[in-house]
């Protein structure tokens, strides 16, 4: 049996279709920032369908996290004055980080802090590190992301925050 159409109207229309669906995926890819880059506008997607959904991603998303800074202290050499992100994980659980995470960007005000930033946050708060000194660290945190990450605000930022934990 014949086809309607010639073979080369098929293949230009098996090739829209393929260019579309893989425009449609960078798109997505596209979309998404670098770890370092994920803030609250990555953390407010992660709710999806029911909320016992949205908890197990956020679950996920967190010890996904957790690892990728674990690993990436323990497999990369730091260098001078650098700061070790897993510093913010200790002594926090997984929940703990999710609940605070979903706390802390309650506040639109937060919503361009660094997901890894937060997580600082929340240890500072689990700490009991004193409430006007984590507001001021919150404040300098939106400050230095304001118009993107800026590293070494970011960094000078933590530097001045650890040594409070220990």
């Amino acid at each position: 049996m014949r086809s309607s159409g010639s073979p080369g109207r098929y293949a230009i229309s098996v090739g829209v279709i393929v260019m579309s669906l893989l425009l449609g995926i960078t798109r997505v890819f596209a979309q998404e920032p670098a770890i370092g880059a994920q803030n609250g506008e990555t953390w407010r997607s992660l709710v999806i369908g029911t909320q016992a959904e949205t908890v197990t991603r956020k679950t996920f998303y967190v010890d996904g996290l957790y690892n990728m800074c674990v690993f990436w202290s323990q497999h990369s050499s730091l260098g001078p004055g650098a700061v070790n992100y897993n510093d913010a994980f200790i002594g926090l659980n997984v929940g703990e980080i999710r609940d605070g995470l979903d706390s802390f960007y309650a506040d639109d005000k937060n919503l361009q802090v660094p997901i890894v930033d937060a997580v600082l946050i929340i240890r500072l708060q689990n700490a009991q590190i004193r409430k006007s000194k984590v507001e001021e660290i919150v404040r300098e945190l939106r400050k230095a992301t304001i118009n993107g990450i800026n590293p070494e605000s970011e960094n000078r930022i933590w530097k001045s925050a650890l040594p409070l934990l220990r």
